[in-house]
This record gives C-alpha cells, structure tokens and sequence, in this order.
C-alpha cells in the first residue's frame, strides 16, 4: 500500500514537472507575485506571458508600462505576466528586483524553485501560451516588443 502511494506521488510530480506544451491542461499553478500575494493560473487565464531572462523581461514590462497606465491591461485580456527568477541570487532579487517590480501597476508572477519547471524557457524570447478552457491550444516565441500587440492590447 505504502509502495503504491509513493509511486502515485512520484508519478503526479513528475507530470507536474513538464513545460507547458500544445495540448497540455492547465489545472491549477499557483504562483506568488511580486507582493507575495499568491495567484492561481487556471482555466480563467487565456494567455500567459513568460519571459525567462533579462532582456525578454525588460521588453515586455516596457510594452506593458505605457499601457497599463489607465487600466490593468492583462486583466482586461485575460493574460497574466509570469517571470523566472529563480536563478537569480536571493539578495539581488530581494534588495533590487523586487523593490523595483514593487512600482509597476501589475502583477508580475515570480517563478520560484517549486514550479520553474512549468515554462519553457528561452533567452531573449517571451514565449506567449494562448489557452482555451484551461488547455494549451498554442505556443508563440516573440522577441519583438511590437509583436506583444497580436497577444495584448
């Protein structure tokens, strides 16, 4: 019985561990932002905003910037604004990143240890996850800051 149940477990962390792809279903990811307020990416959410990096974080929150200023503009488009900074040391996100994130008017979801492993990652392109109903029905890689406006607008 015992054997079954850690296998079951196993099995279940295994599956939440793979990147997001095509066809893949959207349960429940919950992930803390930038406010430690946690969100819950789920069926209601049909496009996540994923930059891996630096450089494709920069581009997207200077796309977004000009355009949130009146309104939460991924609220208005069912789009959450996810970012990995996992690999960044715990100082520099606590001391600087943060704090600066602090200042923009929406919610960026911060990428931890726990579920880095969801998104493909990709340096200097944002992938874009379009979804219907919770599933993945495409995958876009962009690293043009005007090509944001097909996904946001």
């Amino acid at each position: 019985m015992i054997k079954k149940l850690l296998l079951a477990t196993f099995l279940a962390l295994g599956l939440n561990a793979a990147p997001l792809a095509v066809d893949s279903t959207i349960t429940e990811i919950k992930i803390k932002d930038q406010f430690e307020k946690e969100h819950i990416v789920d069926q209601k959410v049909k496009t996540i905003l994923f930059a891996s990096d630096k450089g494709s974080s920069d581009m997207l929150r200077d796309y977004l910037l000009p355009l949130s200023e009146k309104e939460n503009v991924l609220e208005k488009n069912g789009a959450v604004y996810v970012a990995d900074i996992s690999g960044m040391p715990s100082l520099i996100s606590k001391f600087i990143a943060l704090p600066k994130m602090k200042k923009y008017p929406f919610s960026i979801l911060l990428l931890d240890d726990t579920n880095k492993d969801n998104f493909t990652k990709e340096d200097g392109k944002i992938i874009v996850y379009s979804l219907e109903n919770g599933k993945v029905v495409k995958v876009d890689k962009i690293s043009k800051k005007e090509e944001l406006a097909n996904f946001v607008k």
